[in-house]
């Protein structure tokens, strides 16, 4: 397996503690279908989330959430839409957060959660 995917997994692990520890319920991890896939889905009190975790390894090119653009996050949207209609779930109110990780040069950690990063008309 290469880096990447070894750091993505990590990163995925990492935002859904982060995640849990504001309280949030895990639904489903790598939700895949048709119209595309989804790092994560969790309830936030009523609301459905789904949840694009990415992560980095410093800043030099970007940060991680720059990496969140429009094909990526209309690939969201699509797969968002069969999970709602597969768990009958369509009168909920559902948005979209980014949780950005990145390991900076020392080897710290920085989470950022993105509440509500996008619409689902993007």
């Amino acid at each position: 397996m290469d880096d990447r995917a070894t750091l993505g997994r990590k990163g995925e692990k990492l935002a859904l503690r982060f995640l849990r520890r504001k309280g949030c319920k895990v639904v489903t991890r790598n939700y895949r279908c048709a119209g595309g896939e989804l790092d994560l889905v969790v309830l936030d009190d009523e609301v459905v989330v789904f949840v694009e975790v990415k992560t980095r390894t410093g800043r030099t090119h970007a940060d991680p959430e720059d990496a969140v653009n429009l094909p990526k996050r209309q690939r969201m949207i699509r797969a968002a839409r069969f999970f709602l209609h597969q768990t009958d779930s369509f009168a909920r109110p559902f948005r979209f957060d980014i949780v950005a990780i990145t390991r900076e040069d020392d080897g710290e950690l920085t989470i950022e959660h993105f509440v509500d990063a996008f619409e689902p008309t993007d």
